[in-house]
């Protein structure tokens, strides 16, 4: 009886063919599950990075140039105004404290101060000339509401304003309203712009980076 003859390089060809096929699935499956992670954590990364950081938030800018101009916050049961040497309240935080231009990496000057929570009652957000070597600063107020529910964003403007500061260290009430709670809108009637002062200029000023609090008026 005469054995078959068998072909080794064909076999050999064959095994070597399946092992290259077998890796290269593989390693495709391993890419595409490596670039499905990717995604993932990119599309996490941009969701919290597009949430605001609280529900009620003011915005203020102004040119560009070595002005410091700071922003101040009052809101219900806020037992004293939230601002660069207190920037941490019952209701309100203080995000940014912009210096000017010492030290900014960007030439643009803007605050933010936002709530955490939604609170019916009286708010006040002023504006001051800290240190204004060029006069007269346009400063842009901006106020919206965070209205979406936990882990969603909608945002709901509420205030969009203009306030002109003409003098070093003059301080003005860009805007005063009563918000209602229910509603999540101003209170018809309640907005204006009488003066309200949040800050103390006094002797015992507090300069920027200070933990000591100054006297406050209410």
């Amino acid at each position: 009886m005469i054995e078959a003859e068998i072909d080794y390089d064909s076999e050999i060809n064959s095994v070597a063919y399946r092992d290259v096929l077998l890796n290269t699935i593989l390693g495709l499956a391993m890419i595409i599950g490596i670039v499905a992670i990717l995604i993932t954590v990119k599309n996490k990364m941009e969701k919290e990075a597009s949430e605001p950081p609280g529900n009620m938030i003011v915005h203020i800018l102004w040119p560009q140039g070595d002005t410091d101009v700071d922003l101040w916050v009052d809101g219900p049961g806020e037992p004293v105004p939230v601002g660069y040497s207190n920037k941490g309240g019952l209701l309100w935080n203080l995000l940014r404290d912009d210096l000017g231009a010492q030290p900014d990496a960007t030439d643009i000057n803007y605050e933010d101060a936002f709530t955490r929570g939604i609170v019916g009652g009286d708010y006040t957000v002023n504006v001051m000339c800290y240190r204004c070597p060029q006069l007269p600063q346009d400063v842009k107020v901006v106020v919206e509401l965070n209205t979406g529910e936990p882990g969603k964003t909608e945002m709901k403007p509420l205030v969009n304003t203009t306030v002109k500061l003409v003098t070093d260290g003059q301080e003005r009430t860009a805007i005063r309203f009563k918000l209602d709670e229910s509603t999540k809108d101003i209170v018809p009637g309640s907005k204006n712009s009488v003066f309200k002062p949040l800050r103390s200029a006094t002797k015992s000023e507090t300069p920027h980076g200070s933990s000591v609090t100054p006297p406050y008026e209410h």
